[in-house]
């Protein structure tokens, strides 16, 4: 929660921002103003979310600073610190959100109090604000939308039975009537080479039209148009009827090589599709759509422009796990060092693929699936293989070397540690240069008032990250870092002979008095004692 104090004491003032230890309840002082019309000027450049306010002030009194604030921010919340207990002002200050009124002289216990009592009621109105707006987003998302994504994760396989279950109840959907389920996936066929109105740039564009286009083809059909994750179409279709299976798969092949004619007659590129088996389970959706894959891949030995039925010929086909949510939380978990999740995953899919093949063939297909999967999450970071994997390298070259599932396995794993160790390392080191441009922030302006906020804005980072890995890197608060720099700076400057108000100034303190109270705080000595 951001803080902002106005009070036209100037030592008070001082007090109230330095000697109360804010951060270490979560508040931090962005703002400090000695008048109503600085306070009015600095509360619209930082829009603090509590303000701790005087009420006798010079050019603006207080009350009508409270009135002017909470009109331009109705949530702020402020407290009162005033001389008077005048029950009028207290009576008015109600009406500008004023949660406290204190009167001088407050204890600093007192005014942390009042603080802290604002922050929780902002927490408060935030919280019933966010389940608000949550519960009315839920009801105000336009409803085919929710139904394509529910469509969608259970053509992917991301829903057990009692899921698809409860989920199609939520979205109003009758699961009951539907006999026959089939997939088809159709994409994009890699241009010609002679092809000049478009190039491989336009592959998305491409895609979206031939999406488009099925969804304004089969708008009558029981067809449910959908994105792949690599933004193929998908093409989930529901029977409903009570023709026999042969029937509804005569229908499909039907409307989807008509689709492919429209591609070829209005983009003059052609299209491919890949037709999975009908099922008539509910769970079994996602083995139509994994079968539909694969027979789009045949592509590649029948030619392009073809509807391609899958025929299920197991002992010639590799048996690859294919699972794109899977492959995205392994991906991440890579990018991020998370080695404990990105082992859990991958362990998931050999358990789902190397854990059934049955041949060589399918082992080595394997191993070159998971090869594919690590070179693609490590380019896409920029990294150098090589680097990053290490010893596991020589394996990337020559994956034949790897004579058993078990060794498969050992490097699987070996490689994710390599990976997540990079990771790691990367962002220590990131870390470490923004602590050291901090450091050097405050070694360059130690003449000034140094502040967290500051610096955040300066580096476009937030605060409360930049405290919590400035104590994570140095093992202290950046607020007692600045304090001790600057506490030796004025020991080395008084022993040299300077005056007590010169090095006070030269230090950022206007205030001498106060910084005589801190040097004595911190060193048990006045700096007068110093000079002798």
């Amino acid at each position: 929660m951001d803080l902002m104090i106005v009070d036209d004491e100037v030592q008070l003032l001082d007090n109230m921002a330095r000697n109360i230890p804010w951060e270490e309840h979560g508040i931090e002082v962005v703002a400090t103003a000695g008048n109503g019309s600085e306070a009015l000027r600095l509360f619209q450049i930082n829009r603090p979310d509590i303000v701790l306010l005087d009420i006798q002030m010079p050019e603006i009194d207080g009350l009508t600073v409270a009135e002017r604030i909470t009109a331009i921010h109705p949530r702020v919340k402020i407290v009162i610190l005033s001389g008077h207990d005048d029950f009028s002002y207290a009576q008015k200050a109600l009406e500008y959100n004023v949660i406290k009124y204190l009167l001088k002289p407050a204890g600093f216990k007192e005014i942390t109090n009042a603080v802290l009592e604002a922050k929780q009621l902002i927490r408060q109105e935030l919280d019933a604000q966010y389940k608000q707006e949550q519960l009315q987003k839920s009801w105000e998302d336009h409803l085919p939308q929710l139904r394509d994504t529910f469509y969608l994760n259970w053509v992917l396989g991301q829903y057990v039975g009692w899921e698809l279950e409860r989920r199609s109840q939520d979205l109003k959907i009758d699961l009951t009537a539907i006999r026959h389920f089939a997939v088809i996936v159709v994409d994009m066929d890699p241009l010609e080479e002679e092809e000049t109105r478009f190039t491989e740039s336009d592959t998305s564009l491409l895609r979206f039209s031939l999406n488009q286009m099925a969804k304004e083809y089969l708008q009558e059909a029981s067809c449910y148009v959908l994105k792949d994750y690599d933004d193929s179409t998908i093409l989930f279709f529901v029977d409903k009827t009570d023709r026999q299976e042969s029937e509804f798969m005569t229908e499909i092949h039907r409307l989807t090589s008509r689709l492919l004619v429209l591609v070829e007659e209005y983009l003059k590129v052609t299209a491919s599709a890949g037709i999975g088996n009908p099922v008539q389970s509910k769970e079994a959706v996602f083995e139509s759509y994994q079968q539909a894959r694969r027979a789009l891949q045949e592509r590649v030995i029948y030619g392009h422009n073809l509807a391609i039925p899958y025929h299920g010929k197991k002992d010639e086909l590799a048996e690859i796990p294919f699972n794109p949510p899977l492959e995205k939380m392994l991906s991440n978990a890579l990018k991020t060092g998370n080695r404990e999740k990105a082992i859990e995953v991958v362990d998931e899919l050999i358990r789902l693929g190397i854990g059934r093949a049955e041949s060589v063939e399918e082992v080595r297909e394997n191993a070159l699936y998971f090869s594919s999967l690590f070179v693609r999450t490590v380019h896409s970071q920029g990294w150098a293989m090589q680097e990053v994997v290490g010893d596991n390298y020589v394996y990337f070259q020559n994956l034949h070397s790897l004579q058993t599932k078990e060794k498969i396995v050992q490097w699987l794993h070996s490689t994710v540690r390599s990976i997540t160790q990079y990771a790691q390392q990367l962002s220590s080191s990131n870390s470490h240069q923004i602590v050291e441009e901090m450091m050097k922030f405050v070694e360059s302006e130690l003449d000034q008032a140094i502040n967290l906020h500051t610096i955040a804005q300066r580096l476009y980072v937030n605060s409360f990250y930049l405290s919590r890995l400035f104590k994570q890197e140095t093992g202290q608060s950046f607020t007692t870092y600045v304090l001790e720099k600057k506490m030796k700076l004025a020991m080395e400057r008084l022993n040299a002979g300077t005056k007590v108000v010169e090095t006070a100034r030269s230090l950022g303190y206007k205030d001498v008095s106060y910084f005589t109270k801190v040097f004595r705080k911190y060193w048990g000595v006045t700096p007068g004692e110093v000079l002798g």
